[in-house]
């Protein structure tokens, strides 16, 4: 999966019109750069993780 699209499903948890990080609690919209990476990160490596505000 090309690393935008990975992107995308992270973020939004796929299609979720919430707008819900699929990581974390947190809406997308609110991920600064190293939130996005971090997120991005933990979808692709299948980890389980806290979110990277805590």
């Amino acid at each position: 999966m090309p690393a935008s699209d990975l992107q995308t499903a992270a973020l939004t948890g796929g299609s979720d019109a919430a707008d819900i990080c699929a990581v974390c609690p947190h809406p997308s919209h609110e991920h600064d750069p190293i939130g996005v990476r971090y997120c991005v990160a933990t979808t692709a490596g299948a980890l389980s993780r806290d979110c990277i505000c805590r």
